[in-house]
């Protein structure tokens, strides 16, 4: 499997969702690189830490009073029940889960392109107190553009 890197291509320009989703990407790979023995207890970390990131982005659409927060917020309810289906199943076949863990870095450039990089020229756009992140429209174009390649 290709290992998604982060690269400035992946930012967004929000201080905070960059950091978070730096985090995200090490602790995805994290996860896929665990044994099986420790591989519970990393989806259990990996869900903490999408918790906690999907919390501050939602917190940002809230703020906004973002239109497409309801599409958003759908997608990070799936994602958090598919890890949380992978949790159990980690416990007694590690291969099962690992087959949905290997679709991460995939699933994690998809959110990033269709949902983030969006919210992050919502947020350049606004009068919001978080940092504005330049550009942010041409980054949506270059994540397009990396999204076409093989992950």
């Amino acid at each position: 499997m290709q290992r998604l890197e982060w690269s400035p291509l992946l930012e967004t320009g929000v201080a905070e969702m960059d950091a978070s989703h730096r985090a995200l990407l090490q602790a995805i790979h994290a996860t896929i690189d665990a044994d099986n023995t420790s591989l519970p207890l990393c989806i259990a970390e990996l869900l903490a830490a999408l918790a906690a990131d999907f919390a501050g982005e939602e917190a940002m659409m809230d703020h906004l009073h973002y239109p497409a927060d309801h599409d958003h917020r759908a997608a990070h309810r799936r994602v958090l029940a598919a890890l949380q289906h992978a949790l159990p199943v980690a416990q007694v076949d590690a291969d099962a889960a690992r087959t949905l863990l290997e679709r991460l870095p995939r699933w994690f450039l998809g959110h990033l392109s269709a949902m983030d990089l969006p919210l992050a020229v919502a947020v350049e756009r606004s009068a919001h107190p978080y940092a504005p992140p330049p550009g942010a429209q041409l980054r949506v174009e270059l994540a397009r553009l990396l999204q076409e390649q093989s992950i």
